[in-house]
């Protein structure tokens, strides 16, 4: 992923992003370093919603984006690139 100028995480990244990230690219996405961010997910104090897969944290990419304030999933083409209907939202 190519970072945004500004280091932040922009409706358009997101759209690449999974569904769900590990812990280092989540901490990285919120400036928050390695380290820290096994810290606070050990603590229970990290700040998007995280779980555990076996031994692995992961993080759903919507609370990263919530927290940032980012629309997820955000608006715009599926991934066959044609508009979304309403049909295709509602499943």
């Amino acid at each position: 992923m190519t970072e945004h100028p500004t280091g932040g995480l922009t409706a358009e990244h997101a759209r690449h992003l999974p569904a769900v990230l590990d812990a280092a690219t989540a901490g990285r996405l919120l400036g928050i370093g390695r380290t820290t961010a096994y810290r606070l997910l050990e603590t229970g104090t990290f700040p998007a919603p995280a779980f555990r897969a076996g031994k692995k944290w992961r993080i759903p990419t919507s609370g990263i984006c919530h927290l940032l304030g980012i629309a997820y999933p955000p608006p715009g083409p599926c991934a066959h690139g044609s508009p979304a209907t309403d049909h295709e939202q509602d499943q």
